[in-house]
């Protein structure tokens, strides 16, 4: 949900950040004043600590969070205005968050030294320390100071600016392209820093400033004491934002890959950092996109093709050959056709033709699948179906007839189209060895079987109207129901005796099944 306010929470998180400095700020000078002694100068620390690192700097921190601000007011509003002044500002936000640390770091150092804050008023001890070695000391402690706070600002606005990315992202559906910083050298150059000033600032209490020390209420272990402190302080709290900002990234890129995972191919992962990880955030996007459009092609094959015949064609596919020769089965073939159909249909309008049909295969196809069998393919009313073609199916006989069964029922308990028109079926099926294949050209490929078996069964469905029967079934059929199942007390077959098959030259023996039986046995799921 999108917050009412959220420009104003990202603004105050940003300001809470950089106001980090005052804590870094508060551990130092506490410190100091503890190992020193020289408490009475916290009261000027703090009155300086909140007009400075907290006012001024706030001030400067809203300034540079405005275009990022202004951004996200605008989207709240539904505009998409600004965005692209926010995107620089977020790009560069770290820099110019630490420019403007060291900046005021500068500004608290001059106020704190002048006001004495770092030093004991003892002017017999100033006039022994010389005025360049006051000078130099001045400069390096500021330097030093400022750079402490520019380090921290450079992390925290690190992590801000990964925040409002990912916000943004999921809020508004703001997308970023993914940077060019890289991991390694930005976290070496920082931790180099750190390690700099903390030697130099040792090196410099041991040989240049015992007297400043002296000056500030303290011996040579203690100053080296503070410095330690002080890097410690800022190290910590940079490590704090270096784990967060490495760690949420990929925990949102995680949580994408688990939703793929799942199937969920509208999941992307937000582009919140702008290192690697942001670019492997890009490259899994634009994977999931090539995920997405893959399933959304498969979806849409599947209104043309059975759901398993596209899973194998897409496996052929990936075996880089789709037309591979075609595999001998013994299968159960069925053919449906809607009896008068051509009658029915010249009452009827083109488009209510369309819709009318649309509405029987939806329920004709679901007792098909339901029971284990392949639509193949539909030829005008009629439909062609198979059972043990893609999958291994020992009852594939009785998944037949079950699946005929329903499908009578069905028809006759059911009205169909906007006219609530009944259709009756005939249904031929006939079990026998298949070839079951993709056959086509290059750009054109059908799966479908070959042979007798599918011939036979269509010529059982047409049989119907012979024998006024809806349902017809081969003695191989019927034979192979009652040895796999031993049915002859669930179902009332009937047997119909052989007859000429046009076309062929034995006789075929013919059952039907009793119009009040229903499916043998639960089907296959």
């Amino acid at each position: 949900m999108q917050a009412k306010h959220e420009h104003r929470s990202e603004l105050r998180r940003y300001v809470i950040a950089m106001a980090g400095m005052a804590t870094i700020d508060f551990c130092f000078t506490g410190a100091y004043a503890l190992i020193s002694g020289h408490s009475s100068v916290l009261l000027r620390a703090v009155t300086l600590n909140i007009v400075i690192l907290i006012g001024i700097n706030a001030l400067g921190a809203t300034l540079l969070f405005r275009p990022i601000n202004r951004a996200i007011k605008g989207l709240q509003y539904g505009h998409q205005t600004n965005l692209l002044a926010a995107k620089k500002r977020l790009n560069s936000l770290h820099v110019h968050s630490t420019l403007w640390a060291f900046c005021v770091g500068l500004i608290y150092c001059s106020a704190a030294f002048g006001s004495g804050v770092f030093l004991i008023h003892d002017p017999a001890l100033a006039s022994t320390v010389p005025l360049a070695t006051r000078i130099t000391a001045g400069l390096w402690f500021s330097f030093a100071y400022a750079a402490h706070f520019a380090i921290y600002a450079y992390f925290a606005a690190l992590d801000r600016a990964e925040t409002v990315r990912r916000n943004m992202f999921e809020n508004w559906q703001v997308t970023f392209d993914p940077g060019q910083a890289r991991i390694g050298p930005r976290l070496a150059i920082v931790f180099l820093l750190l390690t700099l000033i903390s030697s130099l600032a040792i090196l410099l209490d041991l040989t240049l400033f015992p007297e400043i020390r002296a000056l500030q209420g303290l011996s040579i272990q203690q100053a080296v004491m503070l410095d330690v402190i002080a890097t410690e302080t800022a190290a910590i709290l940079c490590l704090f934002f270096i784990n967060r900002t490495l760690t949420r990234p990929i925990r949102y890129l995680r949580d994408a890959v688990q939703k793929i995972a799942q199937a969920d191919f509208t999941a992307r992962s937000p582009i919140a950092s702008d290192d690697e990880i942001g670019q492997l955030a890009a490259e899994f996007n634009h994977m999931a996109a090539g995920l997405a459009e893959r399933e959304n092609m498969r979806r849409a094959f599947e209104r043309y093709v059975s759901r398993d015949v596209v899973e194998l064609a897409l496996k052929r596919e990936q075996n880089g050959d789709p037309r591979a020769a075609g595999e001998l089965r013994f299968a159960t073939v069925m053919f449906c056709d809607i009896s008068d159909f051509t009658a029915m249909s010249e009452k009827l309008a083109p488009q209510q033709v369309i819709s009318l049909l649309n509405d029987y295969f939806d329920q004709v196809n679901a007792p098909i699948r339901h029971h284990g069998g392949v639509v193949m393919n539909y030829v005008g009313d009629a439909l062609h179906a198979a059972f043990n073609v893609l999958h291994d199916d020992p009852d594939h006989a009785i998944h037949a007839l079950n699946a005929a069964l329903v499908i009578r029922q069905i028809t006759q308990n059911s009205r169909f189209g906007d006219n609530n028109l009944i259709m009756k079926t005939r249904i031929g099926i006939h079990s026998g060895p298949v070839v079951a294949g993709p056959v086509g050209s290059n750009d054109r490929i059908d799966f479908t079987i070959q042979g007798d078996t599918a011939n036979l069964a269509s010529r059982l469905e047409n049989y119907n109207k012979e024998t006024g029967t809806e349902i017809l079934i081969s003695k191989t059929t019927h034979d192979l129901i009652i040895a796999n199942t031993g049915l002859q007390k669930d179902v009332s077959f009937i047997d119909l005796g052989e007859h000429a098959m046009r076309g062929r030259q034995k006789h075929i023996g013919l059952f039907t099944v009793a119009d009040a039986d229903m499916p043998a046995r639960p089907a296959q799921s």
